[in-house]
């Protein structure tokens, strides 16, 4: 029965390799803050590496999802920004299975202003497979994408996911999606942000992402969003203390169920020196 149930698990990981969603957090709202200015932290440059313009001081996080309450397919992220007088470097590593099967991606980004009206990123990425009694096998492709800040309070974004098709081969070749998506942002003020994005994916329909967040107070923020195919709604709370920032979050699928997540970032205070 074990052996059976490690099967099924493994099958399911499989076709997930051909989804964006594996290698990034599954909730809707997780993108929300990539369309602005002002709601920008360590973890949206993982949708867009242009964010990384937008981050000026170091900062570090990590995050962690039990996607649909399974331990078999959690994801661990961990990353880091460091802003300098030419730009913001990144580094990402992420964790996503159990002992049988899992996935790995390392990213190294850079991400700059191009005056005030736009921003631009890159990363370099390093995927990784592994199968039991199959053995791993692992990749190199890249991503990138552009924010335009149309006015200072309407954002528009593009991004490109793996645009040269590359993909994993052990005992055959094994397709990484091309994913592109393109999202506009609105902050109505410094304390309220919409943001909508669409998504489309190799041999996959549509996506369609709409997000809010709401600053109760400087400390205190909430986050809702919703997203199709795969029908997602969600929701989160974020909280500030000195230089740590906490998010709790859920989202909920209709058929496969609730994904708790929770992310701890540190930023370093303005007044210290950078690079």
């Amino acid at each position: 029965m074990r052996k059976l149930i490690v099967t099924v698990v493994c099958t399911w990981g499989i076709s997930l390799l051909k989804a964006q969603s594996v290698w990034l957090p599954v909730g809707p709202q997780q993108a929300g803050g990539t369309y602005s200015t002002q709601f920008q932290h360590v973890f949206t440059a993982l949708h867009n590496q242009a964010a990384l313009a937008h981050i000026s001081t170091v900062s570090a996080g990590v995050y962690a999802e039990r996607r649909f309450m399974l331990d078999a397919t959690s994801l661990y992220v961990m990353a880091v920004a460091i802003p300098t007088s030419s730009g913001t470097f990144g580094l990402s590593v992420q964790h996503f299975g159990f002992d049988a099967f899992s996935q790995q991606k390392l990213g190294l980004a850079y991400g700059r202003t191009l005056g005030s009206k736009v921003s631009i990123g890159i990363q370099a990425d390093y995927l990784a497979a592994s199968i039991r009694q199959y053995g791993r096998a692992s990749t190199v492709t890249f991503e990138a994408g552009c924010l335009l800040h149309i006015t200072p309070q309407l954002h528009a974004g593009i991004h490109a996911f793996n645009p040269a098709a590359r993909q994993l081969y052990k005992a055959g070749a094994q397709d990484i999606p091309v994913v592109y998506s393109a999202g506009l942002g609105y902050e109505v003020s410094g304390s309220l942000l919409f943001s909508a994005e669409v998504i489309r994916e190799t041999d996959r329909p549509m996506i369609t992402r709409v997000m809010g967040e709401y600053r109760i107070i400087p400390q205190l923020s909430l986050q809702l969003g919703i997203a199709t195919d795969p029908q997602l709604s969600g929701g989160g709370i974020s909280f500030s203390w000195q230089s740590l920032r906490i998010f709790l979050s859920g989202s909920y699928h209709p058929q496969l169920g609730i994904t708790p997540a929770a992310a701890l970032i540190w930023q370093l205070k303005k007044k210290e020196t950078l690079l």
